[in-house]
């Protein structure tokens, strides 16, 4: 089916929403720059603050996406589609899309120097850089970007998507989620609210993610190619990301982001593959085994740690964070996900998103992250000694020059990352589209010109404070901005309670006397794009 594209009219525009967004991070990014330090040591406190008091709330909230996801799939709920058309993507490249999209870069920057964070200070009374801690270093990143962070991008889906391809309501935005709690009060100024802290939680989150990601890129290039890391090049690289992520925008979904989450996912492969068999594959593997028995068997305990009588803080300082951090964003892939999974069932949304996603996070710490722990522990490089000394752009550089073709590896490292942001900023750019969109149907896609402006928006905003940061001591301070992302987790968890709460009062009133096999037949025969009848075999 081709969506119908909408232009720029005004009254279909969520004009207050996207200024009030730029207004206040604009508010934000002059008060960083001019008052840097002050600025950040104030949010970074009120974000301690609010982590030690509200943690529990948090990885409470998180388990309980974890088990309602798990009841939706295995229930007779599960068989409850979106729609009765088909699919408009193969799994391939409805995976693709979904895992790159919400992960981005930024799986290549952690999965490389996380586990140096986690064997320096872990958790449980361990002690730094012990056997103990390198054990447990990789299972806590299967943890942390495992099925409890996918669990809260697949639980606000259902509701949306139901909404949206079921009850046949119009519109894909945040506040829609609520609409089951909060009914028609969605449409007045809590509903604003909501948008306004959706719209800004994009904007800061992925300026944080360029702030991060585009540094890391330059000094891949300068170990690779010997180019210099300043501003220049800053700009150069976000230039040709914004073009690539622009022109993707503009042709749409399936000429554009489609093609690119599979050539991404088909590097990532490649990628984590040579990591994997390069030098010590007999270790990853045990090393990828063992931590998956770790996380199984500390799953719970993971999931609700927070160390009151030890009080190391490492629960608040990674668990807590993370966590607030997963809930602030994982809104933008709900509108991004139900939008893409028309014809998908509950159960293979759930299992895809949660399940799929997790292991695709695996995949690379598993790789990537067992390598460079080996390569520490067999003394064959220094990871933690130059993270201390020179940084974790770095470290990231001499881990992947450090396997067999290096360079030739650091340039595919550099060409993955390219293409996953490319996919991540395109998401989002449709994901703020869509939210800034007024009534969007089902058979619409919102107006090219509005998702290229928030193509541009995405770029100004990071391209602006990295600017910025070349007069300033150490560059732009980004933890205040990450400060104010966690502390956006508390009103946007309130829609993630409305979403859960939505999709149960609605799927119940429409199938609660349903049988499993009724709600299956009812989905047997799915409508193809030229209106034929396709019997459904089962097979996604």
């Amino acid at each position: 089916m081709d969506h119908r594209k909408i232009g720029f009219s005004a009254d279909r525009i969520d004009t207050f929403s996207i200024v009030t967004s730029i207004v206040l991070l604009g508010f934000l990014a002059a008060a960083t720059i001019l008052a840097p330090v002050s600025t950040t040591k104030t949010l970074i406190d009120l974000r301690i603050t609010v982590v030690d008091g509200l943690g529990f709330y948090f990885l409470l909230l998180v388990f309980t996406c974890v088990l309602f996801n798990a009841y939706m799939a295995v229930s007779k709920y599960g068989a409850i589609r979106m729609g009765y058309e088909k699919p408009e993507y193969t799994i391939f490249a409805w995976l693709s899309m979904i895992f790159s999209a919400a992960i981005g870069y930024s799986i290549l920057y952690w999965s490389a120097i996380e586990w140096i964070y986690y064997i320096q200070t872990p958790p449980f009374g361990m002690d730094p850089l012990s056997a103990d801690a390198a054990e447990i270093a990789v299972a806590y990143s299967f943890f942390h970007w495992g099925v409890p962070a996918w669990s809260l991008t697949s639980v606000g889906v259902i509701p949306l998507a139901y909404r949206y391809y079921l009850l046949k309501k119009p519109g894909l935005t945040l506040q829609a989620t609520c609409e089951g709690w909060l009914g028609d009060r969605i449409r007045g100024r809590l509903g604003k609210v909501f948008n306004v802290l959706f719209i800004f939680s994009i904007l800061g989150g992925l300026t944080i993610s360029y702030g991060t990601g585009v540094p890391m890129l330059a000094n891949n290039l300068s170990n690779t190619f010997g180019t210099p890391e300043n501003f220049g090049i800053y700009a150069g690289m976000i230039g040709i990301i914004t073009v690539t992520f622009g022109f993707s925008t503009f042709v749409g979904l399936k000429k554009g982001l489609q093609v690119v989450a599979k050539g991404a996912t088909i590097a990532s492969l490649i990628l984590c593959g040579w990591f994997l068999i390069a030098v010590c594959p007999s270790f990853i593997l045990d090393n990828f085994v063992q931590s998956m028995g770790i996380v199984t068997d500390r799953f719970v305990q993971m999931s609700t740690s927070l160390d009151p009588i030890r009080n190391e803080g490492f629960p608040q300082a990674w668990t807590c964070f993370y966590f607030a951090w997963w809930i602030t964003l994982s809104p933008w892939m709900w509108i991004f996900v139900a939008k893409i999974s028309k014809g998908r069932s509950i159960r293979s949304i759930v299992a895809t998103v949660t399940l799929a996603g997790t292991v695709g996070s695996m995949l690379f710490f598993g790789t990537v992250s067992s390598y460079g722990l080996n390569r520490y522990l067999t003394g064959a490089l220094d990871a933690v000694k130059i993270m201390n000394t020179q940084g974790p752009n770095q470290v990231i550089s001499e881990i992947v020059l450090s396997l067999p073709l290096g360079k030739m590896v650091l340039v595919l490292w550099i060409l993955t990352a390219f293409s996953r942001m490319v996919t991540t900023m395109d998401s989002a750019a449709y994901s703020l589209g869509a939210s800034s969109t007024f009534d969007l149907r089902a058979e619409e896609d919102p107006g090219r010109y509005l998702r290229l402006f928030w193509a541009v928006m995405l770029s100004v905003c990071p391209l602006c404070l990295l600017y910025a940061g070349q007069f300033m001591e150490g560059g732009v301070p980004l933890g205040g901005l990450q400060a104010i992302l966690v502390l956006l987790a508390i009103p946007i968890s309130v829609t993630m309670i409305a979403s859960m709460h939505s999709a149960l009062k609605w799927i119940r009133a429409d199938y609660k006397d349903k049988s499993r096999q009724e709600i299956e037949a009812e989905f047997m025969q799915l409508k193809g794009d030229d209106n034929e009848t396709l019997s459904y075999t089962g097979v996604e």
